[in-house]
């Protein structure tokens, strides 16, 4: 969507990458991994392939994506009142050659009451979203204050992306 808002024709091909954190992988280092192994994975010869990768990040401990609701609750209860991280780590491609770039955006929620995030679970998907919500899908209200780019936080830092497009040369 992004993207397609950019003026770009856009194919999605998912990747299947093992998204599992390595043991003493950071924050930095899993996106920046994940982002150039899905860019890997989906390398075609006559396209480019962008590929990223959103996680979010608070007190240095990493919350992906929820397996459950239960789990969404508590990231977002988690994040309630509290300033977060979100790294993306884009990637992009062509005749197996990659430029990449991790982009950080730091975002405030204000308190959130439990009957909100129930609410908000409730009617919203959220179980493919890292910390449990999509800023696109109704969670822009918790936002208090934001330092980055917001379309990071959505999952793909455009400008970043034309950037590296612009570099390479594609």
């Amino acid at each position: 969507m992004l993207l397609e808002r950019a003026g770009f024709t856009v194919e999605v091909h998912p990747s299947n990458v093992d998204e599992t954190v390595l043991p003493n992988e950071g924050v930095h280092a899993l996106v920046a991994r994940l982002c150039r192994a899905k860019a890997a994975a989906c390398d075609w010869t006559h396209l480019p392939v962008i590929a990223a990768d959103t996680v979010v990040s608070i007190d240095d401990h990493i919350l992906g994506q929820p397996e459950d609701l239960a789990q969404a609750a508590s990231m977002l209860a988690q994040l309630s009142g509290r300033s977060h991280r979100v790294l993306t780590g884009v990637c992009v491609g062509w005749q197996r050659h990659y430029l990449q770039q991790v982009v950080a955006t730091e975002v405030r929620f204000r308190s959130l009451s439990s009957e909100e995030i129930a609410g908000y679970l409730l009617h919203n998907m959220v179980l493919d979203k890292a910390g449990g919500y999509a800023i696109q899908e109704g969670a822009a209200s918790f936002i208090e204050a934001i330092d980055g780019p917001l379309d990071n936080v959505m999952g793909l830092p455009v400008q970043a992306t034309l950037r590296l497009l612009a570099e390479g040369y594609y």
